[in-house]
């Protein structure tokens, strides 16, 4: 598939177009009206390039502001750190979570401007009558506030598997349990405890508030 023009390739096309065209120019106004293949060739190449005015232009990538940077950052500093039973983090509300598959846990925490912080652990060692169950963290991934009515919600599925390896930004009826109109996707490896973004397609999301 071709790749989308700039403004910069179609200038610089135009401007070595015009510059051959300029002899030709000259000839045709000096009596000439003879038009040589050469010049029906640049002509065309004219056209095309006149053309490609319409086609969509190349996107500029956006850069990640230095808030963004930092969010991120912040997260991945979480990774391969290991606790004992909870993960109190300064600044950031828990939220809740829960089991993925056995050894991987989820677990999501909120700032008070609407960021969402999610860490994805493996269960090292299991609670015992003395001790308290140890986790170390696999993954981080960070949200940014969520807008227009929708939520964000870690507890999601794919089909018919009722595995809640997956989260979302999605929207929906308030009397409805699951929504299914999911905007943004990612998904947990169950063998590593990785996030991966993922395609909405057949995703679900269970409604943040329902049963509350």
């Amino acid at each position: 598939m071709p790749m989308p023009l700039s403004f910069a390739m179609i200038a610089n096309k135009l401007g070595s177009i015009v510059g051959q065209l300029a002899p030709l120019t000259l000839e045709m106004t000096m009596g000439c009206t003879r038009l040589f293949p050469s010049g029906l060739m640049l002509l065309a190449a004219l056209a095309a390039a006149l053309g490609a005015l319409s086609l969509p232009l190349a996107a500029e990538p956006q850069q990640p502001t230095n808030e963004q940077s930092a969010d991120a950052t912040f997260a991945k500093s979480f990774i391969g750190k290991t606790y004992d039973d909870e993960l109190d983090i300064e600044g950031w509300t828990d939220v809740g979570g829960g089991l993925v598959s056995p050894p991987i846990f989820v677990h999501q925490y909120q700032r008070e401007d609407g960021t969402y912080l999610v860490l994805t652990s493996r269960e090292l060692s299991k609670e015992t009558s003395t001790t308290p169950a140890s986790y170390e963290v696999a993954d981080a991934l960070i949200v940014a506030p969520v807008q227009n009515e929708a939520e964000f919600s870690i507890s999601c599925a794919q089909g018919q598997d009722e595995t809640l390896r997956f989260m979302g930004v999605a929207k929906g009826d308030e009397g409805q349990e699951w929504w299914t109109d999911i905007r943004r996707a990612w998904e947990i490896v169950l063998d590593t405890g990785q996030i991966l973004a993922a395609k909405t397609n057949g995703v679900r999301c269970t409604n943040v508030s329902w049963g509350q």
